[in-house]
């Protein structure tokens, strides 16, 4: 996406200071309200740091033709625990292109009146539509119907899920020592063609090269891995 150094991209990630610092002082809404904060920050600062897939310009374009991809669309799936945290991404700019978010249901609120949950969502083709799409809590236990389809969206699935990385999820938030860190599984990252910084990749605290949806035969060896 653009050029930054790898002391830049240390310092944008300094932001995500200790998580339950002030736990004693803040509610518990607020103290929830802090971390996905960060964590929405950090869904902001991966974008810089991500090239290939859907973050790739659109090669016919005309000069007066308004390209539907410049605006990079953030959704997000299920119900957040801080509806607020990623609000405020609406509106905030990478480089030149406006951050637009989208919201989707999960599929616990898609339940029907015979009380059964869809296998596939109802809004999978304007999910597909994102640039990124962060997968709630809440969507734990749908992972599989929700990543499958997406395999070779191009677009890059954000998470604060356990098993999120070996449900085939490509960067997963966790706390580690009251501090927000996160892993990235490569292998998803090539099957969407994305291309991860190595200055992004040498801060994940764990990578992975295999998860459980099963590579195409004409897939390309994971890999992930690119511009400095």
């Amino acid at each position: 996406m653009m050029g930054i150094k790898p002391r830049c991209l240390l310092l944008a990630f300094a932001a995500a200071l200790m998580v339950g610092s002030h736990a004693t002082v803040l509610r518990a809404d607020e103290t929830v309200d802090r971390e996905y904060r960060i964590k929405a920050a950090f869904v902001y600062n991966f974008l810089k740091f991500v090239d290939g897939g859907r973050f790739t310009p659109k090669q016919e374009k005309k000069k007066d033709e308004v390209d539907p991809n410049d605006p990079l669309v953030v959704g997000i799936l299920g119900v957040p625990p801080s509806r607020i945290a990623f609000e405020e991404l609406q509106g905030k700019q990478i480089g030149s292109r406006p951050i637009v978010v989208c919201w989707f249901k999960g599929f616990q609120e898609l339940t029907g009146q015979d009380k059964k949950i869809p296998e596939q969502h109802p809004d999978l083709d304007r999910i597909k539509t994102c640039h990124v799409l962060f997968v709630c809590p809440s969507e734990m236990e749908f992972l599989s119907r929700i990543l499958a389809p997406l395999r070779e969206s191009g677009m890059l699935t954000v998470a604060d899920v356990p098993s999120f990385l070996e449900a085939g999820g490509t960067i997963n938030l966790l706390i580690e020592e009251k501090k927000v860190r996160f892993e990235i599984n490569l292998a998803a990252a090539a099957r969407a063609k994305l291309t991860i910084r190595s200055s992004l990749l040498r801060l994940a605290v764990r990578t992975i090269e295999h998860d459980q949806l099963k590579p195409r035969e004409d897939e390309e060896n994971p890999g992930g891995t690119g511009r400095p």
